[in-house]
């Protein structure tokens, strides 16, 4: 196929010169109903393209999304304008229903959670393996996913993450093989891995080690406007039927125009330039690593490694300072404008990509030179929390399902150590619950927990922000 055409963005251009009576939503009518003031920041061709699905459109978004399967060697390819939340409980619904069993990366995002309340499956968590040197989630490995599919042969499906929030992306292709000898699908949430696949020295995407259905962030990390993602199917385990059916329940009727243009000129870019636009990326990534690793009190790792990286997800080890991440996230913000994705107890990360310039590194570098000869060397009795190492028990007492729909009390988060939890407890980013809906609240969580909020971290998915309550199971 012409990967150099842009079907939606050609239909845009049209649009920009059409001078009719515009007598359908929304009530902005191109433009002209819009606040001057916002007019006049935004620009007034973003007004007069953000359209509704007019009956000459509907070809172009399914010719754009021919193309964007075809860019990405996949069967099917759905535009999202609700985000990766939208894709990851497509993939849900799509494939479980109540009461059935799924396999699935106890390292799973908040929307699976959410897309696990839908459905009404039980979800049997995976533990991950750990790195204890850098703090680090490795991911499911390829022999815990074996023991478990080996116990629980009738599983309906296994939902994994691939890549990691720090770029981990594991030994995908031997889990899919694994996964397919039990005949079950295999579910990846690719969320910051649209950009694999269009470069040899980062790991394969998803979809050419051959998982079944795949969801990935386009706005992450390949350019096209936020909230806009890809769902991506390929092989016949999964009915392209299902994920239609789940897609009408979850989509909103209203898709922005604007978002799914984004999607098809980032689909263009990466199709005919990813290769040359990661070559430069990976380039300011060496030398991001190379100089950081010459400032005392930093570190940071690689594919030397860790062999499934990522190199343009780059993570700087803190645990030497006397500060914690998030503590020197806050000083490189407020003090320098460098600004890092997320920063952990132990950890700052960086997320590179063809955005980023030379000026950039320069200015990335600077600040923690900076930082590293202000805040010193930590003291050694000052102990740091590793909040991502694994918890014991994985398995929920209830499904998040049950929980949802249960009876609940608040209490205060002391008195919570071994009550189910009726919300789960997330440090966002990266939006990875410490505590599922439906798990038991222990001791070690709860002392996570505190040492994150005490240390300037967020707590996403509670109704008391403070964290002084928490919801738990009557």
């Amino acid at each position: 196929m012409n990967q150099d055409s842009v079907p939606l963005l050609e239909a845009a251009r049209r649009y920009l010169d059409i001078n009719h009576a515009p007598f359908y939503m929304p009530a902005h009518k191109r433009g002209q109903g819009i606040d001057r003031e916002l007019t006049a920041i935004m620009g007034e061709n973003m007004f007069r393209l953000d359209l509704p699905e007019l009956p000459d459109l509907e070809d172009c978004i399914t010719d754009a999304e021919t193309l964007a399967a075809d860019a990405y060697d996949s069967d099917r390819a759905w535009f999202l304008t609700n985000g990766s939340t939208c894709g990851v409980q497509a993939m849900l619904l799509a494939t479980c229903g109540a009461g059935d069993k799924i396999l699935i990366g106890r390292n799973c995002h908040k929307a699976a959670i959410a897309g696990l309340v839908l459905n009404g499956a039980t979800p049997i968590y995976l533990p991950t393996d750990y790195l204890a040197e850098y703090d680090l989630d490795l991911g499911v490995s390829p022999k815990t996913l074996e023991l478990f599919l080996n116990l629980h042969p009738d599983a309906k499906a296994v939902m994994l993450v691939s890549p990691n929030y720090f770029g981990v992306c594991g030994e995908l292709e031997k889990m899919v093989a694994i996964a397919h000898s039990f005949d079950v699908p295999l579910l990846v949430d690719a969320a910051h891995g649209a950009h694999l696949g269009f470069h040899p020295d980062i790991p394969k995407s998803a979809l050419q080690a051959g998982a079944d259905l795949v969801v990935q962030s386009t706005h992450k990390v390949a350019g096209s406007l936020t909230q806009s993602s890809m769902l991506h199917l390929q092989g016949d385990r999964v009915a392209t039927e299902q994920v239609d059916r789940a897609l009408q329940i979850l989509r909103s009727s209203s898709p922005n125009l604007l978002l799914m243009i984004s999607l098809d000129v980032a689909r263009r870019q990466m199709a005919m330039h990813g290769k040359e636009l990661l070559t430069e990326t990976l380039k300011l990534a060496k030398t991001a690593r190379s100089q950081l690793d010459q400032i005392p009190n930093l570190r940071t790792f690689s594919q030397i490694e860790i062999p499934t990286l990522d190199n343009t997800r780059l993570t700087v080890m803190t645990d030497c300072l006397e500060i914690t991440g998030f503590e020197a996230d806050e000083y490189l913000h407020s003090q320098l404008d460098v600004m890092a994705e997320m920063p952990t107890l132990t950890q700052l990360v960086f997320s590179l990509s063809f955005g980023n310039t030379k000026t950039d590194i320069e200015r990335l570098v600077n600040g923690l030179q900076q930082l590293s000869k202000e805040k010193g060397t930590r003291k050694k009795e000052k102990p740091i929390t590793n909040y991502q190492s694994p918890i014991t028990n994985y398995q929920s007492k209830l499904t998040p399902r049950e929980v949802y729909f249960a009876k609940s009390d608040r209490i205060p988060l002391e008195q919570a150590i071994g009550r189910i939890s009726a919300e789960s407890l997330c440090p966002y980013p990266p939006g990875i619950p410490l505590v599922c809906i439906g798990e038991e609240i222990t001791f070690e969580v709860l002392e996570m927990l505190q040492a994150i909020v005490r240390s300037g971290g967020i707590i996403n998915g509670v109704s008391d922000t403070t964290l002084q309550t928490v919801l738990v199971v009557s």
